[in-house]
């Protein structure tokens, strides 16, 4: 027990001797110290509070890897790993049960371990330009999240259980291979954004309707020809993109779409 509340000194910061023993080990892979005194996603450095690391950044360092003795940070809040070569996280991520950013945008992964689905708390997560073409099931446990970023990550497809994620005001997963969504999309009735331009979607589901909050929809750039006559429900939605897809702008029933929205202040480009 002492020695799990011994503390020790990093770059003159005292803190509790296991989570300096992780900037030390990730000191060792990148090969310089980790400057204290403030995070953001284009640098690299950490905060603290109370004898814990509380935030971490480490941006274009080249890093491969986490080292596994990550979950030592047990304070750990904001996690911020942007511009590296990472092709996957550690099992023991899942252990950082006070993580609430996550962001790993712009690295190599390829697959996401099922224990990213025990961080409850996290409410930002950003796998934004990797190489994910799908994602664990587990990733329906994040009932905190408010924002998840998935663009550019070669996804083939979203799964069913998306639609736990009742929380989420800001999804985006454009610039993907998405062919369709699933009817659970309807569930996320706090959307705010949904940003799926640049797939491969020929249909949407009826349950788009029911997103009662929406503000944003962005379809560009996919292969759609019709839309569910539901979306006029929503009186939140403020604008629509549509360009390039493969609708007949003149027929009526496009019109009837164009009309109906327009008539509840929409903004529709198509």
């Amino acid at each position: 027990m002492a020695y799990k509340n011994a503390t020790t000194t990093y770059q003159g910061i005292q803190l509790k001797v296991s989570e300096a023993a992780v900037l030390h080990d990730l000191e060792e892979v990148i090969g310089e110290p980790i400057p204290p005194g403030g995070i953001a996603f284009y640098r690299t450095g950490f905060v603290h509070a109370n004898q814990h690391v509380t935030g971490l950044s480490l941006h274009n360092k080249q890093l491969t890897i986490i080292p596994e003795g990550i979950q030592e940070l047990t304070q750990l809040e904001r996690l911020y790993l942007r511009d590296n070569k990472l092709t996957t996280l550690p099992h023991t991520i899942g252990q950082l049960t006070n993580l609430q950013n996550l962001d790993v945008f712009n690295n190599q992964i390829t697959q996401l371990p099922e224990t990213i689905g025990e961080l409850s708390q996290l409410r930002r997560f950003d796998l934004s330009r990797n190489f994910t073409p799908s994602l664990p099931k587990s990733i329906g446990n994040l009932q905190s999240l408010e924002r998840l970023g998935l663009l550019n990550i070669h996804l083939e497809s979203l799964p069913d259980i998306i639609g736990n994620l009742t929380n989420l005001w800001d999804f985006i997963a454009s610039i993907n291979h998405l062919s369709s969504i699933p009817d659970s999309i309807g569930k996320l009735t706090k959307l705010k954004r949904l940003v799926l331009h640049e797939n491969s979607l020929t249909t949407l589901p009826d349950t788009l309707g029911q997103l009662v909050n929406l503000e944003l929809l962005s379809l560009h750039s996919n292969r759609l020809t019709t839309l569910p006559s539901t979306l006029t429900q929503i009186n939140s939605l403020k604008v629509l993109r549509l360009e390039y897809n493969q609708f007949e702008i003149h027929s009526p029933a496009v019109k009837d779409w164009i009309s109906g929205l327009k008539t509840k202040g929409c903004r529709v480009r198509i």
